[in-house]
């Protein structure tokens, strides 16, 4: 009706303040709008570019300030998002908090683990009686019959923490950590008693070439050392039988396991070599070396002293003038005290 006046409704500002709609002339509701544009438009190149002042969640005494700078002291808008590097929008949203809620509404929330659901003081005090009136119940039995019985939630840890809380059962010590095993050492009291036996790999005349030997455990003496350009089984083969024939058979031979002296599927040569000479095999573990520790020095020892300072003619050079090398280097005496 035209006679009939509308009634004048508070609406909020993009900036935070309240006027009245109804009665304000043209140019005050276009200023609103040209505010509206710059609000929906605040974050402009300026404030775009502009650096954060804090990395992550601001300060509580910052939200603090600039609320206030904008409710109780009223500087303009653009002024405080240009000073603070802030979107209108964020201040907008303080100065508002602040003036619903005080100080308190712009401190930091809490937050937990994303996901975690506190439990309800009733599931604890539960916990808490159970474990009272069954003191042999451990957290896991305790958190299965919840569970189970009476269909509550609670882990074991959860039930280990309320407990711990009310002293009812002792915190869990950590376990210590173990010293790493010692490496086994040991020597066998007479020669030929065990052999050990590996290959060794070197360049050789831009080739490849393999030292085969075979060291006695007890003297430690090279009873077998040849060189070849292939490491295949009957090189093995040869290098042992001309040891056997020179020092005698021993007891037992340990090896790796490599595929000259043993397989996963039947038998080597290698090792039907070894049965037929009533030879006891020993393999160690995968991936172990220590186990041949007196042949790998020996390796060392050869290769530091002798083979990466040697320049040799021929291949058939280095077969001659290696062995003789590989004998000197490992202690002598094996054949007299194995023929005794």
């Amino acid at each position: 009706m035209e006679g009939q006046r509308v009634p004048e409704e508070d609406v909020r500002r993009e900036d935070g303040e309240r006027v009245a709609e109804g009665g304000g002339d043209e140019q005050e509701r276009m200023r609103r709008g040209d505010a509206h544009a710059r609000s929906r438009d605040g974050r402009s190149a300026r404030h775009k570019n502009a650096p954060r002042r804090y990395v992550g969640a601001y300060p509580f005494e910052f939200r603090l300030r600039v609320a206030k700078l904008r409710t109780e002291e009223g500087l303009p808008l653009e002024d405080i998002a240009r000073e603070a590097h802030l979107s209108p929008d964020t201040i907008i949203r303080w100065a508002r908090l602040y003036r619903d809620g005080g100080e308190e509404a712009l401190r930091p929330k809490l937050q937990g683990k994303p996901g975690r659901v506190q439990l309800p003081p009733e599931v604890k005090a539960e916990m808490v009686a159970l474990k009272q009136e069954h003191p042999s119940f451990g957290v896991k039995r305790i958190s299965q019959f919840l569970r189970r019985m009476l269909h509550l939630p609670g882990s074991p840890e959860t039930v280990r923490r309320t407990l711990h809380a009310e002293g009812l059962i002792a915190p869990v010590r950590p376990k210590r950590e173990k010293a790493p095993p010692k490496p086994r050492r040991f020597e066998r009291s007479t020669p030929n008693q065990l052999w050990q036996t590996d290959i060794f790999t070197f360049r050789l005349a831009g080739k490849n070439a393999y030292l085969i030997g075979f060291i006695d455990d007890y003297s430690r003496y090279l009873v077998g050392l040849e060189v070849y350009r292939s490491q295949t089984a009957e090189n093995v083969m040869e290098v042992y039988r001309r040891a056997v024939g020179e020092y005698g058979v021993p007891r037992e031979m340990l090896t790796d396991n490599g595929r000259q002296y043993a397989s996963w599927r039947g038998t080597t040569r290698f090792e039907q070599e070894l049965k037929k000479d009533k030879v006891h095999h020993i393999r160690s573990q995968p991936h172990h070396p220590m186990t041949l520790g007196k042949i790998e020095r020996f390796w060392e020892g050869i290769w530091g002293d002798f083979l990466c300072r040697a320049q040799f003619d021929s291949f058939e050079s280095a077969r001659k003038r290696i062995a003789p090398a590989g004998a000197g280097a490992s202690r002598s005496g094996h054949s007299t005290a194995a023929r005794e």
